[in-house]
């Protein structure tokens, strides 16, 4: 089902060719079909999709809080040529198209800066406003499956932490070169689920953090869940329908060892959602086979880890494209 604002929703010429007949509101009495609860937290209920994380309010607050990280390390809401692709001057409503919206913060937060621009935010569960601004529609969709609008419908797709989402990164960028018209842009941003450390730093300082991982990803393998982070701009140069992605990568501090002022501030937000990350994992580290026992002494000296050693990061890595 496909969740939209009706109500709040700015209709434009091209809506005709969206098969916006297959999009229906979605009422609160709705809500339990869409949810689970197991060990205490709430869950998606889309039996094929694979991403593991609750959707309850302890998790879209550590979204919510991760979007604040990732916008100050950047610097700002977006990279790439953004604003170039959002002013091109043809005559037709410009679109953008944000994928795994979770509670909806980054189109929210994009609208106030393009108010001419219609911004659409899919997820599998509608986590997001449920007052969008008037150009803003959020929608209920697995994005491992094919997208309601034709081609060449999007001038921006804009792909962040979707990684515990796909599974087949290489099918999910057909689908998004189908919908982008050439000069489209695209971008990919994704934390690599690993610790990192800073220049100078060992990495015998912090064995349980890393052994934290090791344990998440082989887990996070049985869903066929692998690391991505990293590989996606190869994905996107095999795919042969994208100029050469431009790389960037980013480190985020944990915790306030950093000397920057700004970045002390996301390190000690950024530790908060590293230790509400690990809370939220519990559910999936018992479906794997993990005694409650194991998963408190890997959950607990992940976190002594973290808040001891100085010098941790996470890497975000990230790549833009415009389709050919």
């Amino acid at each position: 089902m496909t969740f939209e604002y009706t109500e709040n929703m700015l209709h434009d010429e091209d809506d005709a060719s969206d098969a916006s007949s297959d999009v229906t509101e979605l009422e609160e009495y709705d809500f339990p079909d869409h949810f689970f609860e197991r060990d205490g937290r709430l869950f998606h209920s889309h039996g094929s999709l694979p991403y593991p994380l609750p959707v309850d309010g302890p998790e879209q607050a550590r979204l919510n809080n991760l979007h604040r990280i990732l916008r100050d390390t950047v610097e700002f809401h977006y990279l790439g040529p953004v604003t170039e692709v959002l002013n091109d001057a043809r005559p037709r409503q410009k679109r953008v198209l944000d994928l795994c919206t979770g509670t909806g913060r980054w189109p929210m937060d994009m609208a106030r800066l393009f108010p001419r621009v219609k911004i659409y935010g899919l997820d599998i569960v509608p986590i997001a406003t449920r007052r969008p601004l008037r150009h803003v529609q959020f929608e209920i969709h697995d994005i491992t499956e094919r997208f309601r609008w034709g081609n060449g419908a999007m001038d921006f797709i804009h792909a962040r932490n979707i990684d515990l989402a796909v599974t087949d990164y290489p099918e999910l960028l057909r689908e998004v070169a189908r919908l982008l018209r050439p000069g489209g842009l695209f971008f990919s941003g994704e934390i690599g689920r690993s610790i990192d450390f800073a220049h100078g730093s060992s990495f015998n300082q912090a064995p349980r953090a890393r052994s934290f991982f090791q344990v998440v990803n082989r887990s996070l393998e049985l869903r066929h869940l692998v690391p991505i982070a990293d590989s996606i701009p190869g994905f996107i140069q095999q795919s042969r329908q994208f100029t050469v992605p431009t790389i960037q990568t980013f480190h985020i501090p944990v915790g306030d060892w950093h000397h920057n002022l700004v970045m002390k501030r996301v390190g000690k937000m950024y530790l908060a959602a590293l230790k509400d990350f690990a809370e939220s994992l519990k559910p999936m580290l018992r479906e794997a086979g993990m005694t409650q026992h194991e998963i408190n002494s890997l959950v607990t000296g992940f976190i002594e880890d973290i808040e001891r050693v100085p010098g941790l990061v996470g890497v975000y890595h990230t790549a833009w494209a415009k389709k050919l």
